[in-house]
């Protein structure tokens, strides 16, 4: 019955997707659209060949990792299987969702009926659907998996070791298989509270042994469903140690800035949820929805755009993508919603129910509201973010209320089943009912009577908006923000009232559970359903697109069949991809680009484009050095046009002059004051790699050359060298350690000069030079993932043997 609801839910809600042939915009899925597409495009045409561990499309090239990872064989990629081939994209994550949360319930003893709602109520909260529409695939899935988790892990500490194995195996594999570290992270946090949680109660009931022998079991099932993917986890570990989450390589930091060994805090904690926000968990609108909402044809914005002589059609449409969000926030896609009446059972949990659950359910949504709230609880986040382990490595702490997702859902269920399932005087619980009422209800009513005198209404963006749109139109967007707030309070009001007579008919014993259950789950869906609706939608829904389609320019840039990069400044530069699905480019798209890159960007890229955006000859010893031959610009007209850049220093080059500093500060200002065709900027490290390293410092024979022969694959590059010297040639290539260079075949250190990229020293001669990019820690860690899927696959195999022959057995012994 349950998975017959659930697949009906979801084919409705996706219907267009189901029965349509389309598909979801997802804007966030256009921006890496250029993501690894050199890759892509070189396995197609080369069919069993070996890994390539290196992108060269994006941020003048990166590792794999985070564009097109290898391929690796893990045992629960056959979940991924179903996802790609049995369902159509996007609609498996609701059936997820709704599986995951039905398996979570399940495990906290609720009956077929209540577990249903529960999995009702959790997933179709605002945010799981809001990051679908956006694109964040991978935080869904993954998102998915919690609840289950925590219910393998409950089941183990109930005893219930069977399928409490099973379940946290098998989810807990997927989790780490879909791949989004920061929700992974969260649930880790959520699960430390449960094992403090039952260490306490442990203690008290003298229950110690039991206690760890679940503890110890619930260990080893992780390594076991960690232990298939860790090829892909423990390359990503060395990876992120160099990129933006892996802590500053520059030490000029703002007066009074403690040093992070991840993210800057300001860049983390840009996306913090206001503490007034929380309350979009009870009333949608009460911070104005999103950044791009449609506020409809009864709103003052639609009546301005008619009062200023616009069509019927014009007005809509400027009235469908309005900024009615009001936080201090950079902007939202919308809010987090739990509902009006999971807010009011919460509320009713906490003070009925008794017992662990309980205190780890609380524990854990305050936990989520003071992570999510970020720069916003600074006595307590900064200290957080400098000393608990990993949290400095995850920016947008606003998606720690992921937590309280889970847990409010959880706890307004269970509150549900103490009610319907106790066999006492139901009268007992009027009280705590009234209160629970009173507080969620009472705060809906305040609001929507005296929101508009009790709130500011005013933004962050508003000056912005009034400088570009006028005075009026900020007034209408005002006047539609108090209104936003007023109905929905009204609205929540309405449901918290419904159900709060629910529950009084059924304790004056005029109805029964068996028309509670459904009704209540009834008016959750709807409650849900139809905020979901205001940013998941028919609009959201569009026939299936196409790649990219290549521009004239496009056309003109690939016409050169030489190794270059490009920079288009017409666009976003550091937050698209497009440029890169059709060249190597300057910019892209990633949450993890090279922290030496960011560097580079902020210091020298970003300055310049801003600084030079309209005039001519657009190069710089950075652009010129990173080997960009053309750059997309347009004119003041916006008019897009092409420009060849001829200072533009190829694929690589010999210098004559090593300037040497002390610190990688000194090294990315002194790039301003240099001209890299004849000089290269070294940090001393590196001194001891270079032998003779004075003899590099000579006039260049005018003979001499080097030269890019054969771009094998994004990761294998020869060139040829030619010097009556040596010399250190510097290549055009961004640096990192999984680099080999072989001349004629003999392995050379491989140095990082100019702050980013590499050098090399090459003795006289013709010499054939060969990069090679090896991601040994990947490989090994390959070998053992291969290994231990294996292993897991058999101790599932039996798990599963296991629990079919149990249930047989009780089968049999019942009479069947």
């Amino acid at each position: 019955m349950a998975i017959s609801i659930f697949f009906g839910l979801t084919l409705i809600y996706f219907y267009p997707i189901v029965f349509e042939n389309k598909e979801l915009y997802q804007a966030d899925l256009r921006n890496i659209v250029g993501w690894g597409k050199d890759l892509i495009d070189y396995y197609q045409n080369n069919p069993g060949a070996d890994p390539v561990f290196w992108s060269n499309t994006m941020f003048s090239g990166m590792p794999a990792n985070y564009t097109l990872m290898p391929p690796m064989f893990n045992l629960f990629r056959v979940v991924d299987l179903l996802r790609h081939h049995v369902f159509p994209p996007n609609t498996m994550l609701l059936f997820l969702y709704l599986i995951g949360f039905y398996i979570f319930m399940i495990s906290l003893g609720c009956k077929p009926s209540l577990s249903i709602i529960g999995a009702i109520a959790y997933s179709f909260t605002s945010y799981n659907f809001i990051i679908i529409d956006v694109g964040h695939v991978n935080k869904a899935l993954v998102m998915s998996t919690m609840a289950p988790v925590i219910g393998g892990i409950l089941l183990c500490y109930r005893k219930k070791f069977l399928w409490g194995s099973i379940v946290t195996l098998v989810f807990t594999g997927i989790n780490v298989l879909w791949s989004h570290q920061q929700v992974s992270y969260y649930l880790l946090l959520t699960i430390l509270i449960i094992a403090i949680v039952y260490l306490i109660y442990a203690i008290k009931e003298k229950t110690l042994k039991d206690y760890f022998i679940s503890s110890a079991l619930l260990l080893v099932i992780a390594a076991c469903a960690i232990a298939p993917e860790l090829g892909k986890l423990l390359s990503t570990a060395e990876y992120s140690k160099e990129t933006m989450r892996g802590g500053s390589v520059l030490t000029n930091k703002t007066e009074g800035q403690k040093e992070s060994s991840g993210l800057d805090i300001d860049y983390a904690f840009a996306w913090s949820y206001g503490k007034g926000e929380t309350m979009t968990l009870l009333i949608p609108n009460f911070y104005g929805a999103s950044s791009h909402y449609n506020v409809g044809e009864k709103s003052a914005v639609y009546e301005l755009y008619k009062k200023a002589g616009y069509s019927a059609k014009q007005a809509a449409q400027g009235s469908s993508m309005v900024y009615t969000f009001w936080g201090d926030k950079p902007g939202t896609a919308g809010p987090a919603y739990a509902g009006a009446i999971v807010c009011f059972l919460f509320v009713l949990g906490l003070m009925i129910l008794k017992g662990k659950e309980k205190w780890w359910l609380l524990a854990a949504t305050v936990l989520s509201f003071v992570l999510a709230w970020g720069k916003n609880f600074a006595v307590v986040n900064n200290f957080l973010f400098y000393h608990l382990p990993l949290l400095s490595k995850f920016r947008a702490v606003e998606t720690a209320l992921v937590i309280a997702e889970v847990t409010m859902a959880a706890m307004a269920i269970l509150a549900l089943k103490e009610i319907i399932e106790n066999k006492g005087d139901r009268k007992m619980y009027l009280k705590p009912v009234y209160i629970s009422a009173g507080i969620t209800g009472g705060l809906c009513l305040i609001y929507a009577l005296f929101g508009s005198a009790l709130m500011s209404f005013s933004g962050i963006t508003d000056t912005a908006i009034e400088s570009q749109q006028g005075p009026e139109m900020l007034a209408a967007i005002v006047s539609d923000r108090k209104s936003m707030l007023a109905s929905d309070s009204w609205r929540s009001f309405i449901f918290i009232a419904l159900a709060t007579g629910t529950l009084w008919y059924y304790f004056q014993k005029k109805i029964k559970s068996s028309f509670v259950i459904p009704f209540i789950g009834v008016l959750i869906l709807i409650d849900l359903w139809t905020v979901d609706k205001r940013f998941l939608n028919d609009s959201s829904f569009v026939p299936k697109q196409k790649p990219p389609t290549e521009t004239a320019i496009d056309s003109q840039i690939r016409k050169d069949k030489d190794i270059y990069r490009v920079l288009d400044i017409t666009t976003s530069t550091f937050n698209e991809s497009r440029t890169a699905y059709f060249h190597k480019s300057i910019g892209g798209y990633s949450p993890a680009k090279m922290r030496r890159y960011q560097d580079i960007i902020e210091h020298h890229i970003a300055p310049y484009i801003e600084e030079n955006y309209f005039v001519d000859n657009f190069n710089s010893n950075v652009l010129n050095m990173l080997n960009m031959r053309y750059v997309i610009r347009q004119t003041q007209q916006r008019q897009a046009y092409l420009e060849k850049n001829k200072e533009a220093l190829g694929n690589a080059w010999f210098v004559n002059e090593l300037k040497w500093v002390n610190s990688p500060d000194e090294e990315i200002i002194a790039l301003k004051n240099i001209n890299p065709a004849q000089t290269a900027v070294i940090d001393k490290e590196w001194q001891s790699s270079l032998k003779d390293w004075e003899l590099l410092q000579q006039e260049k024979d005018s003979a001499s050359f080097i030269g890019l022969k054969d771009y094998a694959n994004p990761g294998n590059l020869f060139y040829e060298s030619v010097s009556s010297t040596p010399q250190l040639a510097v290549f055009s290539e961004v640096y990192y350690k999984t680099w080999r260079a072989y001349i004629d075949g003999v392995e050379a250190p491989v140095i990082q000069v100019n702050y980013i990229l590499r050098g090399l020293q090459v003795p006289a001669g013709n010499h054939i030079i060969e990069f090679r990019c090896v991601d040994e820690t990947f490989l090994k860690g390959a070998k053992i993932s291969r290994i231990t899927s294996i292993f897991v696959g058999i101790i599932l195999f039996g798990l599963f043997g296991y629990a079919v022959w149990e249930s047989r057995k009780s089968f049999m012994k019942t009479g069947g």
